[in-house]
């Protein structure tokens, strides 16, 4: 079993160049906070079920798995039996953290900002 291992280790060498040369993968992360006075529910990011937010809520980091063929890059959610959706700016490679803030809603439009941070 050990010769086993050390030809994996050997190969992976080879083939990898010095293990800790190996590139990390990094996931990026977001969340959205309630920046307003109104309860949202129905929270959902890039195809992703967020929870309920009361005001001034934010909820936790989750990992964005977002596929541009099968998920929308929208932010929806509901006030009662108001529905709304806006585009989202979607987070660009290498950003670990992205945060969404629900700013306000004037006119049946929502308005939402975004920041990201490493």
């Amino acid at each position: 079993m050990k010769r086993v291992l050390a030809i994996l280790s050997v190969m992976l060498f080879v083939f990898c160049g010095n293990i800790n040369e190996l590139p990390i993968v990094q996931e990026t992360k977001i969340r959205v906070i309630n920046r307003t006075n109104n309860n949202f529910s129905n929270v959902v990011l890039f195809s992703m079920k967020f929870p309920d937010l009361k005001p001034k809520d934010t909820s936790e980091f989750k990992i964005l798995n977002y596929d541009p063929l099968r998920d929308d890059p929208l932010i929806y959610c509901s006030i009662g039996d108001e529905n709304y959706a806006r585009y989202l700016e979607i987070p660009k490679e290498g950003i670990v953290n992205f945060t969404y803030s629900i700013d306000t809603i004037q006119d049946g439009i929502i308005y939402v900002s975004s920041v990201s941070g490493n």
